[in-house]
């Protein structure tokens, strides 16, 4: 599976980590199950490691998943996440998924793995 997370019950927080390529369709999958697992919507704050992912999908697709995946299955919940990311096209994904999720989501995009860690656990 190219993304996959873990819960640090200590902290609240989910870490996850995405590998290789991702298509819309294994996003969207993937946004099925984990928004599927209690404890994430229960903890709703994530470290997202985008840095050995390659996304393959475009702004479009992106829109369409948020739209028909996270916003229903969130039921008005609201979320915080660090995104973190070494390479343009992550950063791009990044700021564009920032701009669909501003409804239900704050987020902050990083370089740094400690910097993201410590904007994530600060109080919402």
């Amino acid at each position: 599976m190219p993304i996959t997370y873990s819960i640090d019950q200590e902290k609240r927080a989910i870490f996850e980590v995405w590998e290789g390529e991702i298509t819309a369709s294994e996003l969207g999958a993937y946004w099925r199950r984990y928004l599927a697992d209690p404890q994430v919507i229960l903890i709703r704050r994530t470290l997202v490691d985008l840095r050995n992912g390659a996304p393959r999908f475009s702004g479009e697709q992106l829109s369409d998943l948020v739209e028909s995946i996270v916003v229903p299955m969130l039921e008005g919940r609201k979320w915080k996440s660090a995104l973190l990311v070494a390479r343009p096209v992550q950063h791009g994904v990044s700021r564009q998924y920032n701009i669909f999720a501003a409804t239900y989501s704050q987020d902050q995009i990083f370089t740094d793995r400690d910097a993201a860690l410590r904007w994530l656990l600060e109080k919402i």
